[in-house]
């Protein structure tokens, strides 16, 4: 049933359309009429009503969507019949007499469907609870006997002065009919109460976002009937522009619902019906504009109409293709276009002066992109940037990666749908791959600001270590010693004794002056390093740790290994160092292996213990200066120091240290 429901429920919105845009080029060829004052609510109707409710179908929902087709039809109906009866009065055209019996009544059902029917069937579709169902019937009925009371009512007791002073007589009056409508008008307000009552209901039972989506359809509800009823109580001459705006109320809370709630699926229905209702603008206006210009050159029959046709035909395309564009935007913002999103994110990032600047203006890019308030770009022992004061109390926040490795976090205003769309939820996870590199750049920028620092500061503490040393030790030793040379070259005549104690006690400060200048140059790198070389050095410091209970095995490779930058060698040695150290004191280890290794480009060496390894620790172990240490002195040549935890227990240090200079 439903797959044979859907083709016709398609051609049925179409055909709706169709008519709609036929009862508006009639208008433009007779403005005069039976239907000035409500032309524009039908025509409206009909076309906001007819697309959704084809879809409605589609998804099953066959009740709702028909009576949407319901109102589509008629008020199309009501449209097309009173513009040809209008034009068929001028033109002598054939049916004007059915044309006008149709247009008495057929507007009425899309009127009162609207009211007192679909209130029952909102939000979802589903049938109504069993206490409201009379209620629903009776707004059947009062579609059926206001359609009945104007398709039956004597013309000359009508309410249009124009059809009662024309003479014509309903092919289908029966004398009394009028009393129909009174009963017409009670149950429609009956019905129409009871649907509010029901939405009511469910309201304040609903919870979450059902209880969001009925509250924006209640109030579309509300609008739409009190419109209506203005409608009624308001001069003939003004009730159609009220009546075309009740045709707006519930169709923009239906979008509210879809954009908060995600309400019925129908973000496609939407984008389609905007369009497409802006498309039939268009062409309206299009249309009306040229024959209003070229109608007394070209002649309003035939010529100014070809026309217009013609240059409506031709902007068709490219006016489809810009609205659709417009419309995506509207309803999706930068979800729409991915791919015009992440360029200007690319451009942000391009033109940035610095990482820091580039993070502040990425979060003030995500925000609009998603359209969030509130956008913050945390960066892990890094810069932060905030765009908007407060992300609410539990906001969305998305990781930032690059290469594998944690850098940030973007944090971001929750949605009031609880969860972004989708097509946004996609966008967010490439503007956070972005957003991860530029991260990844900051973080680099601060890590090397802090290194610049501590260069800086160990520059300066050096120096000033260099300045006590030589003017605390070594400079009052050489003092002293000038001041007995004096004393010696005094006394070396008159006293050689005495001189030549002066001399042993100047011999004594010399050596340690020497000591002291040693001292200092160790301080300034590893003695070793300049007096044996990298590969002795090795050896040397090996052997220092070496003794019973601890084997340690020092593997070189078998070329030896040539000269290397200084950094490189000092580093190496460093690094060697401290990973003995931790595994004498700490591991327990019975033997430790050291194998070095040579490539182009880099000097590659393992450190590996069988102790107890990290996991053998004591409780709430973590690494200590020593491992940090050795982790820096790496990183600060642009090489790698991984710490592990082999399978078969102890522990092994990687280091990659790169034989060029940094």
């Amino acid at each position: 049933m439903h797959a044979r429901t859907v083709p016709i429920a398609d051609a049925v919105a179409g055909a709706a359309a169709a008519a709609t845009l036929a009862a508006f080029g009639l208008r433009l060829r007779s403005p005069a009429g039976f239907a000035d004052d409500y032309w524009l609510w039908i025509s409206v109707t009909a076309l906001v009503y007819g697309a959704p409710g084809a879809f409605l179908v589609r998804r099953g929902r066959t009740v709702l969507g028909l009576l949407f087709l319901s109102v589509s039809v008629s008020a199309a109906t009501g449209a097309l019949t009173a513009e040809y009866t209008a034009t068929a009065a001028v033109s002598h055209w054939p049916g004007h007499l059915p044309a006008l019996w149709l247009s008495a009544w057929s507007w009425l059902p899309a009127y009162v469907i609207v009211a007192a029917v679909v209130p029952y069937w909102l939000p979802s579709g589903e049938r109504p609870a069993r206490v409201f169902r009379p209620l629903m019937y009776a707004g059947c009925a009062a579609v059926a006997t206001g359609s009945a009371a104007w398709a039956l009512l004597p013309w000359e007791h009508g309410d249009d002065p124009a059809l009662a002073e024309s003479g014509l007589v309903n092919p289908l009056e029966v004398a009394g009919a009028e009393a129909l409508l009174p009963v017409s008008l009670a149950l429609v307000a009956v019905a129409s109460l009871g649907g509010l009552a029901s939405l009511g209901v469910r309201l304040r039972r609903a919870e979450g976002d059902e209880r969001g989506q009925l509250a924006w359809v209640l109030a579309g509800m509300a609008g739409t009937l009190l419109l209506l009823a203005a409608a009624q109580a308001v001069p003939a001459r003004g009730s159609g522009v009220l009546l075309a705006a009740s045709a707006v109320p519930l169709p923009v809370s239906v979008v509210a619902a879809i954009q908060r709630y995600r309400l019925w699926d129908m973000e496609t229905v939407l984008r389609r019906g905007l369009v497409w209702a802006l498309m039939s603008a268009e062409i309206a206006l299009c249309y009306t504009v040229i024959v209003a210009l070229l109608g007394d050159l070209l002649g309003r029959s035939v010529g100014a109409p070809l026309v217009a046709a013609a240059v409506v035909a031709v902007s068709v395309a490219p006016v489809h293709r810009l609205l659709q564009r417009g419309v995506r935007r509207l309803l999706y913002g930068d979800a729409a276009d991915p791919y015009d999103a992440l360029g200007r994110l690319g451009s942000t990032l391009e033109t940035s002066a610095a990482p820091a600047e580039a993070l502040e203006r990425l979060a003030g890019d995500v925000a609009r992109i998603l359209r969030v308030p509130a956008v913050w770009v945390l960066v892990l022992d890094g810069p932060e940037s905030r765009h908007g004061d407060d992300v609410g109390a539990d906001p969305v926040r998305v990781a930032l990666v690059h290469a594998g490795e944690a850098v940030g976090e973007l944090v971001l205003t929750r949605p009031r749908a609880g969860e972004f769309r989708p097509a946004e939820a996609r966008l967010l996870g490439v503007l956070a791959r972005q957003a991860g590199a530029a991260a990844h750049a900051a973080r680099l920028a601060a890590d090397l600001d802090r290194s610049r620092r501590a260069l800086v500061a160990a520059r300066a503490e050096e120096r000033r270590r260099l300045r006590r040393d030589l003017h605390d030790h070594l400079g009052p030793s050489l003092s002293a010693v000038q001041l007995q040379l004096e004393t010696i070259r005094d006394l070396v005549a008159d006293d050689p004794a005495g001189a030549g104690e002066l001399a042993d006690r100047c011999a004594a400060w010399l050596a340690g002056a020497v000591g002291d200048v040693r001292r200092i140059v160790d301080g300034l790198g590893p003695s070793a390093l300049d007096d044996l070389g990298l590969a002795e050095a090795l050896r040397a410091q090996a052997a220092a740790f070496d003794r019973p209970g601890l084997v340690v095995r020092l593997n070189l490779p078998a070329q030896g290994l040539p000269p290397l930058p200084a950094a490189t060698e000092a580093a190496a040695l460093r690094i060697v160092g401290e990973a003995l150290a931790n595994t004498a004191r700490h591991s327990g280890a019975g033997g430790c292996d050291i194998d070095v290794a040579l490539s182009p480009d880099a000097l590659h060496f393992t450190v590996r213990d069988d102790g107890v390894g990290m996991t053998g620790s004591a409780p709430g172990w973590r690494a200590g200066v020593g491992l940090e240490s050795m982790t820096e002195a790496a990183a600060q040549l642009d090489g790698r120091c991984e710490i592990l935890a082999p399978a078969g227990g102890g522990t092994e240090i990687r280091v990659r240290l790169p034989r060029v200079e940094v």
